[in-house]
């Protein structure tokens, strides 16, 4: 009964802080002044978790709030919680070894702060003298600056789903809104300076400087506490794998990190726990037979296997219109009964070459008929570097070849 009673306090009390935090930023939404919320913020709270900004924020998205409404004023939040933000239990001694993803992030926000402190002193140099030389000084440092494309992709593709996986779903689209922002203004700032076209870029490379630095303190004073109070080693773990992968931004980590308790949970594993009978299970998820087939013969390729052996294996039903044609009665039959018989010798040299290592892909095109045929052919290895056969896969290019400018958005 006391346990209850005492449980009943904390709900209580939670709901209390978060509808004054809520309060609190709905005003600020609305246009209240900014240092008055603040300072009523600083009486109503000493800290507050990363728990609860990450329950007010899905709790303003569920009461009719867009996503981007929440991002326009993401800085203000920032800055309203920046030094408030309290971790829930220790921070680990882990986050401070080399190669921990904690350590690899912050390492790389110092890297990016340094490049744009450079690309400042540049940026003045060259509106003052415009020497073509600091010009291509300018766009090295820019190209530099670019890695943080990257920085920001780890947080997306290797952050954000753990994240979602212990339920903040709102705090990844408010911050990957930003970051698509920010890239987007070094984008425009950067195609300004390779056209020479100054006006304004000071003010932008300002503003640029200015969402970059923010950046940085909701990394490091919001979203480092928010998930170092839910994440585990084996999570940390999958995200210095998969940060591998994506690749990292101006500084390498000094060295591998490896965890003393933690083996990183396959992606096998976590997807038999909720798996269809007869998925085919893959190292990054896993199909139906049925989703796989689908899935095959969506691709706009006609799509050909043959294994070690040089016999077809599979083929996809790809493309209606087929520039290769296909059929069952060649299934486990040798591959160069596929071919005309001139063809023969060229194919035959072809496997050969992937065998052996020689080569590990080829590309030829050709137009027929019409169409811009372009034929590629894969070596397919294991792990081990041991040969599995050929993929070859076919596709008319023509519709491809011929788009001009740009279509980022969907048809009516």
């Amino acid at each position: 009964m006391t346990e209850s009673k005492d449980k009943s306090k904390r709900t209580q009390e939670f709901e209390r802080r978060q509808a004054v935090l809520k309060d609190l930023i709905l005003r600020l939404h609305a246009g209240e002044d900014s240092a008055k919320i603040k300072q009523e913020f600083q009486e109503h709270f000493a800290n507050v978790s990363a728990l609860e900004i990450s329950v007010m924020e899905r709790g303003l998205l569920a009461q009719g709030i867009e996503v981007e409404e929440i991002q326009r004023l993401c800085n203000i939040h920032a800055s309203l919680f920046a030094g408030a933000v309290a971790y829930d239990r220790p921070v680990s001694e882990e986050t401070e070894k080399p190669g921990h993803p904690v350590r690899v992030l912050k390492e790389e926000n110092l890297a990016i702060e340094s490049a744009l402190d450079r690309i400042a002193r540049l940026l003045e140099a060259y509106l003052e003298s415009k020497d073509t030389s600091l010009k291509e000084g300018l766009l090295k440092q820019l190209g530099i600056l670019w890695e943080f494309d990257k920085h920001y992709a780890r947080k997306e593709y290797a952050f954000f789903p753990i994240m979602e996986r212990y339920g903040m779903t709102a705090p990844p689209k408010v911050m990957w809104g930003v970051d698509d922002e920010i890239r987007a203004q070094f984008k425009e700032l950067r195609k300004l300076l390779e056209a020479d076209q100054l006006d304004g870029v000071r003010e932008k490379f300002d503003a640029l400087k200015y969402e970059m630095a923010e950046m940085v303190i909701k990394e490091e004073e919001i979203l480092i506490p928010m998930v170092s109070d839910s994440f585990t080693e084996a999570d940390w773990l999958e995200i210095a794998v998969a940060s591998e992968k994506i690749g990292y931004c101006i500084v390498r980590p000094e060295e591998k990190w490896a965890p003393k308790t933690a083996a990183i949970t396959d992606v096998k594993e976590r997807a038999a726990e909720h798996k269809e009978d007869g998925d085919v299970h893959f190292e990054t998820g896993h199909l139906s037979i049925k989703e796989l087939e689908k899935v095959l013969d969506s691709l706009p390729l006609e799509i050909t296997f043959i294994d070690a052996e040089e016999k077809l294996k599979y083929y996809n039903n790809g493309p209606d219109e087929k520039i290769f044609m296909r059929t069952k009665n060649a299934i486990d039959g040798q591959a160069e009964n596929c071919h005309p018989a001139k063809s023969v010798p060229i194919m035959k040299q072809l496997v050969a070459d992937l065998k052996s290592g020689k080569k590990d892909v080829e590309t030829l095109w050709y137009e027929e008929l019409g169409k811009f045929v372009v034929v590629t052919y894969c070596a397919v290895r294991d792990d081990e570097g041991t040969f599995l056969g050929t993929l070859e896969y076919v596709q008319d290019a023509k519709s491809i070849r011929g788009l001009e400018g740009e279509k980022r958005k969907i048809s009516e």
